[in-house]
């Protein structure tokens, strides 16, 4: 069964890698071609050229998130700790989505206890928490609440990530870390980014010797927990 789950689970990523890289290499022969149909004026060449951007720089993040999670999953980043303050990081995280948040009117609330610190790659953790609070800001809705709360033991960190969201259908919580994989059927490209986020995240926590979980509900919201050691182990492949 173990053997038939990584069977189907590698077959779904093929076809979605597949997917998420022809359809804006698509966009870009069949934009090309109809320009080249017949003499255009500067603006409309000018306009071509802006779109045909806008995909190639589509293509250029999906192939650098695909490249980081493979060096990630292959302990083949260099890895060098700091002793990061949580409540300034994630303060931080959270004032620089302050107009995504503002935008939609979503209440903001955080209980991030002073004194809590993490050794870890700050580059790489500013990645994972942004990543879970504009997951958070994308699916709650207008006038909706998320909260950012931390805690800890002397074992390990605590972050969680709450909103008031759709929820995760249960059938579906099993599979949100999986690269590519988008849980609602809204989750378009054009609305959930390529669904490499939460995998992003979830490879993040698993290089520091952590991990992540969620928990969600339908009509409820959902909760992301990233559980960090107070100091990671030194064995990145693990």
């Amino acid at each position: 069964d173990r053997l038939q789950e990584a069977f189907e689970r590698e077959r779904r990523f093929t076809a979605d890698a597949s997917h998420e890289l022809r359809t804006p290499l698509t966009a870009l022969k069949g934009r090309i071609g109809v320009t080249l149909s017949r003499p255009r004026v500067r603006a409309e060449y000018e306009s071509t050229l802006i779109a045909l951007e806008q995909e190639v720089d589509r293509l250029i993040r999906l192939s650098q998130d695909l490249l980081f999670l493979a060096r990630l999953e292959q302990g083949s980043l260099a890895f060098k700790p700091e002793k990061l303050d949580l409540n300034r990081l994630l303060v931080a995280m959270v004032d620089q989505l302050q107009p995504l948040v503002e935008a939609k009117s979503i209440e903001v609330t955080t209980d991030i206890p002073e004194g809590l610190t993490v050794f870890g790659n700050p580059d790489h953790l500013i990645r994972l928490f942004l990543n879970l609070l504009d997951n958070a800001v994308h699916y709650t809705p207008e006038g909706g609440r998320i909260l950012v709360r931390a805690e800890g033991d002397p074992e390990e960190r605590r972050v969680y990530v709450r909103d008031t969201g759709p929820g995760i259908p249960a059938e579906h919580l099993h599979h949100v870390f999986e690269r590519f994989y988008r849980a609602q059927t809204d989750r378009s490209r054009e609305g959930g980014g390529a669904g490499l986020g939460l995998a992003i995240a979830y490879e993040i926590a698993r290089w520091h010797g952590g991990h992540l979980e969620v928990e969600s509900e339908v009509g409820k919201g959902t909760t992301l927990t990233v559980h960090l050691p107070v100091r990671p182990p030194r064995d990145r492949s693990s």
